[in-house]
């Protein structure tokens, strides 16, 4: 290279030139025209790359998730063919050959962060599809990886800055620790929780999670290193940071859609003055109206009602057989006796099971009044009457 600028400058004095703006128009004609080849080589090879990448059936689809990474490849080449060729072309003046590659090494050094985190983002972009996976954890240790990228880079730049060593650079970062804690105290504790949420997988992406604290009632649409959002029922968006996650309460729906049913546990309250012995005649009646069988035994009308709602859960096509189906009675209070269904639904999807449970106490609701039982209900000192 110098001898092309020896030529180019033997030409610029010829022409008039003094031997310093000779040399100088030289070196600076070179560099321009090593530049101009070097954006021409970048655009020719990242053309081939795309009618490569779109002639091939099976990575065409990949050519969109690859534009990021291909782009920083490209502008890393393209500024290592600068750092190799430009300061030669300033080599007769040491402070500018010596600045020009102290520039080029920190572009250098940006451009292969960007390229560090493009093939990062990449890389998790292929993991989730072939995954298939709904959970971050991945997207976490991609932006960590991509910090710690760029606190390298950074104390790389400011060694070339410093022209100092970067370990002498570490050393001396070490005496500000207590400071830099202090002042990212929050961000380091939403680090380390982003962490800890991930590696346990405490939430995943399409978790039905509640915690009140936040007004937080929906489905979670990202996790982040630092925050989860979280898209509630009414269509707002909640953002929680991932250390309430770690520090406060709340409740993941996801095993109960991942369970074989989803759990119906309602009391109906009977009022305790409509409790009656059973009777022959009544008993009868009851078994004319197939509520119960002749060879059951209720000692009251609450026991044959509580037997006959037990019979129809086992007898109902939704509610499944895998799973606990109980009916019970909890302690007394002053709203009654409350008699408790205890089953599973077959279907895990929300608007199914509210269509279920709706039609189970509606039938419950109606059928008690041939019970001659009363359902509790706070009117004065009233009660649903029974037929």
């Amino acid at each position: 290279m110098t001898y092309f600028v020896d030529i180019v400058a033997n030409w610029f004095s010829t022409i008039g030139f003094n031997a310093f703006f000779a040399r100088l128009a030289s070196s600076c004609l070179c560099a321009l025209t090593i530049a101009l080849g070097s954006m021409v080589f970048c655009f020719t090879v990242s053309m081939l790359l795309k009618r490569f990448i779109i002639s091939r059936k099976e990575i065409r689809h990949h050519y969109q998730k690859t534009a990021k990474l291909r782009s920083a490849l490209l502008r890393l080449v393209f500024f290592w063919i600068l750092q190799e060729w430009l300061p030669e072309t300033f080599n007769w003046n040491e402070w500018t050959s010596h600045n020009i590659s102290r520039l080029l090494s920190i572009a250098m050094v940006i451009s292969t962060a960007l390229a560090v985190c493009a093939a990062v983002t990449w890389l998790m972009s292929l993991e989730k599809v072939r995954s298939n996976a709904k959970n971050l954890s991945s997207k976490v240790m991609v932006q960590i990886l991509k910090i710690i990228t760029w606190c390298a880079a950074s104390i790389i730049i400011i060694s070339i800055l410093m022209n100092k060593s970067p370990v002498l650079i570490l050393s001396g970062l070490g005496a500000l620790t207590a400071v830099l804690m202090l002042i990212f105290k929050d961000s380091i504790v939403g680090l380390v929780a982003g962490i800890q949420v991930a590696q346990n997988d405490m939430v995943r992406v399409g978790d039905w999670i509640t915690m009140s604290k936040f007004n937080a009632d929906g489905t979670v649409i990202d996790i982040a290193l630092t925050t989860v959002k979280v898209r509630n029922f009414d269509n707002t968006v909640t953002m929680i940071p991932s250390s309430a996650l770690i520090s406060d309460a709340f409740v993941n729906w996801r095993y109960m859609s991942l369970s074989k049913g989803r759990r119906i546990k309602r009391p109906v309250w009977i009022s305790a003055t409509s409790i009656r012995e059973m009777t022959a005649e009544f008993k009868k009646d009851l078994v004319d109206r197939n509520l119960i069988l002749e060879t059951d035994n209720p000692i009251s009308n609450l026991a044959a009602f509580e037997i006959w709602l037990l019979r129809m859960l086992e007898q109902n096509d939704d509610i499944t057989k895998e799973l606990t189906c109980m009916v019970r009675q909890t302690e007394p209070s002053d709203t009654g006796i409350p008699v408790e269904i205890y089953a599973f639904t077959k279907t895990r999807d929300w608007e199914e099971y509210e269509k279920i449970q709706t039609a189970v106490f509606d039938l419950i609701y109606i059928t008690a009044q041939k019970f001659s039982l009363q359902i509790y209900q706070r009117t004065g000192d009233k009660y649903l009457p029974a037929s």
